[in-house]
C-alpha cells in the first residue's frame, strides 16, 4: 500500500485572478511533483490537484488553475444570493442514520423528528423543485417553502376538526359492564378523515422520493441499494433519516448555522468572505 493511499482530501479556497481562474490549496501532506489528490471547494465540490514541480510540504498552500468544468458548475444558492454550499459529487456526504452527526439540537434533526415534511421543503426550495417535487419554473421555487408549509398546517387544522370523536360510556350496575351512552361520530366524518390522512401520506411519499431523486440526479449518487427503488425503500421506511441526510448534503453547516424556520432551513443574508488575493 503507497504512503499516499489513505491521504484525507485537501481543502481549497477560490482566488481572484485577471486571466485564468486560480485555487489555492493547503496541501494534505508532504508530496513529491505529479502526485494528484483529492480537494474540495467550501461548497463541497470536489476536483482533482496535481503537485507543481519541486513537489510542496504539508500545509503548504499552493495555486493551480481553476478545472474547466469546475468553474462552469454553480453550487446551491439560496433567497438573497446566500452560498449554501453542498455535499461532494459521486457519494452522499455521509450515512443515512448520520443524523445527529451535527449534534441533538441540530434544527435540521428537530426538524426532520417533528415535522419532516419542513425540512424537506426547504431541500426543494436549495433545489429549486416546486412544490410537487419538479424542476420549478421560473422563480416560482421561491413560493416552494410558503406552499407546502400551508399544506401542512391545513392537514393539521382539517385533521383535528375531522378527528372521530369516541362516544361516553358509563358503568351499568345491572350487566356490570360499561354501556355506551353517546352517539358514534357520523360516518362521514370518519370517510373525510380517512381521505384527508391517505391524501396527505401520499403526497408526502411521493413528492419526498422525487426530492431525493433529484438531489442523487444532480451529485451524480448511483444507488446503494434496492436498484431503482432505493428512494422509495428509504422514504417509506424511514423519512425522517431520508430528509435529514438530504439536507446535510445540500448545505454545509460546517460553515453555516442551520435555521428551523427560513426557506432553505438557513440565514437568508449571504456570509461575509474575505477573498484571497494572489500577487
Amino acid at each position: 500500500m503507497s504512503k499516499y493511499e489513505s491521504l484525507p482530501t485537501a481543502t481549497a479556497t477560490p482566488v481572484v485572478a485577471v486571466a485564468t481562474p486560480l485555487i489555492e490549496v493547503t496541501a494534505p501532506a508532504t508530496l513529491s511533483a505529479g502526485y494528484t489528490f483529492d480537494a474540495s471547494l467550501p461548497d463541497g465540490r470536489i476536483f482533482k490537484v496535481q503537485v507543481p514541480a519541486g513537489g510542496v510540504t504539508e500545509g503548504q498552500r499552493f495555486s493551480v488553475p481553476l478545472p474547466g468544468d469546475l468553474s462552469s458548475s454553480t453550487p446551491l444558492v439560496g433567497e438573497g444570493g446566500a452560498t449554501l454550499g453542498g455535499g461532494p459529487k459521486y457519494h452522499w456526504k455521509d450515512a443515512l442514520c448520520g443524523c445527529c452527526n451535527y449534534g441533538i439540537c441540530h434544527p435540521s434533526l428537530w426538524n426532520a423528528m417533528i415535522c419532516p415534511l419542513i425540512l424537506m421543503a426547504q431541500v426543494a426550495t436549495r433545489m429549486k423543485l416546486n412544490w410537487l417535487g419538479s424542476p420549478a419554473e421560473g422563480e416560482s421555487w421561491r413560493n416552494t417553502f410558503k406552499i407546502i408549509v400551508s399544506i401542512v398546517v391545513v392537514h393539521y387544522v382539517i385533521s383535528g376538526i375531522l378527528a372521530p370523536f369516541k362516544p361516553d360510556y358509563e358503568y351499568d350496575e345491572k350487566s356490570g359492564e360499561m354501556v355506551q351512552v353517546g352517539p358514534d361520530a357520523p360516518l362521514w366524518v370518519t370517510i373525510v378523515n380517512n381521505i384527508v390522512s391517505a391524501s396527505f401520506g401520499l403526497y408526502s411519499l411521493i413528492v419526498m422520493i422525487k426530492v431525493r431523486r433529484s438531489v442523487r440526479q444532480r451529485y451524480e449518487i448511483e444507488p446503494e441499494c434496492c436498484g431503482g427503488a432505493e428512494d422509495c425503500c428509504c422514504v417509506f421506511f424511514c423519512n425522517c433519516c431520508t430528509v435529514a441526510q438530504m439536507a446535510r448534503h445540500t448545505a454545509d453547516y460546517e460553515q453555516r448555522r442551520a435555521v428551523c424556520c427560513t426557506s432553505t432551513g438557513m440565514p437568508d443574508s449571504p456570509p461575509e468572505l474575505k477573498p484571497v488575493m494572489v500577487v
